[in-house]
């Protein structure tokens, strides 16, 4: 069957959109997901494959479209179409085993709280009851916010150190209901939550680098209209004084966003004028960094105010209660001297103990003999080693 490249793209760019709006997240992050779930490192494959490229591995199609479907990207009709477009030879047959006879729709699974993976290596944590530590972070943090006026944070740490998982975890967490949650895990961080806005910025997302397209999100998560031109006066004017909720703008990869060429001085130093005189203190900002916002901002040539008002928060290892709670909660119980190896082995770095975790979860899931597992894993850990290790 020929292949249809570019149409192959432009389906696999409608599945990604559509599970992006659908699940709240940016095309980065899903693109990131996506590529986890086939087994490769990060969403390239994924940003490459929607540049009309077929994926050249049969395995790497099937997962593809498996998790496409699961995700509920696209309906029965686009999927076969997808399929066909890739040159699959039988388009109809697979079609038909992932959807059933009698349903015209994909499937709609809503994988209930048991279903979550014990551990999550490579991608950040987005599911509370997945989240673990951290709670001298959460309680400086959320003390910032529940009086006021709202203050502002800078989560500085390595790469891999869990900035992203924290940052996704402070926009849940106090909006989770319990069946999302561990027995007994705290979600009462802050006085009347509903009544707080949040407003998620991934600079690693192209689009927010564009003035316009991130001036429109930002009035979007706020409910206020969008002015045509959406220019930063009159974002600016439609701002100005109707902060009247508390308001928590998390922005990610703040160093991405300072390399943008249209996120000028203007524009950081209007963010600075919003918070000091037209938010009546309801207006917070977390960023994260690999260092200080205002070093990165003086190194970008790109000085303002803004960048002087956060508190710094730095990002290291767990404790060691913290990474004790993390390996307990396995499903399996490991043996002690497995926990202190990889106690040991992870200095306790939670995306290194994550890795430790899974593996050993594997190995008695398989039963699995000796310790060959340790040695698969270490080499699993290289890569984020590095980065861990790496100077920011």
């Amino acid at each position: 069957m020929s292949e249809q490249p570019e149409a192959f793209a432009r389906l696999l760019t409608q599945a990604v959109r559509a599970i992006a709006a659908r699940e709240d997240k940016t095309i980065a992050i899903v693109q990131d997901e996506l590529g986890y779930a086939l087994g490769k490192d990060g969403g390239s494959a994924i940003e490459f494959w929607r540049k009309s490229h077929i994926p050249s591995s049969p395995d790497d199609l099937l997962q593809l479209a498996q998790e496409i479907i699961r995700r509920r990207g696209l309906d029965r009709e686009a999927f076969e179409h997808f399929l066909r477009c890739a040159g699959h030879p039988a388009p109809k047959n697979v079609t038909d085993s992932l959807f059933p006879p009698q349903d015209k729709g994909p499937p709609k699974p809503k994988p209930s709280f048991q279903e979550f993976s014990p551990f999550v290596v490579g991608p950040p944590i987005t599911a509370p009851r997945q989240f673990f530590g951290r709670e001298r972070e959460l309680k400086r943090i959320f003390g910032l916010w529940k009086r006021f006026p709202l203050q502002h944070v800078a989560v500085i740490g390595q790469r891999r150190s869990g900035k992203t998982s924290l940052l996704h975890y402070l926009e849940d967490i106090t909006r989770a209901n319990p069946p999302e949650l561990r027995p007994g895990q705290r979600s009462d961080w802050l006085p009347q939550p509903e009544r707080y806005r949040w407003i998620l910025v991934d600079f690693q997302d192209a689009r927010m680098a564009h003035r316009e397209r991130l001036l429109r999100h930002l009035l979007t998560g706020l409910g206020l209209p969008v002015p045509d031109p959406c220019d930063l006066d009159n974002f600016m004017d439609a701002v100005s004084h109707h902060l009247d909720l508390p308001t928590v703008i998390l922005m990610d990869e703040i160093e991405a966003g300072l390399a943008s060429a249209e996120l000028d001085e203007s524009f950081w130093w209007s963010l600075r004028t919003l918070v000091s005189h037209y938010s009546d203190g309801n207006l917070a900002f977390l960023v994260t960094a690999h260092t200080s916002p205002a070093q990165l901002a003086h190194d970008l040539e790109k000085p303002s105010p803004f960048f002087n008002i956060f508190h710094i928060l730095e990002l290291g290892p767990f404790t060691e209660q913290e990474a004790r709670e993390l390996i307990a909660s396995s499903p399996k119980p490991f043996a002690s001297a497995d926990i202190e190896w990889m106690l040991e082995q992870s200095e306790r770095w939670p995306s290194l103990l994550q890795i430790l975790c899974q593996a050993c979860l594997t190995a008695l899931e398989e039963d699995q003999a000796g310790d060959a597992w340790r040695e698969e894993s270490l080499r699993q850990m290289a890569p984020f080693r590095y980065l861990l290790d790496s100077v920011p």
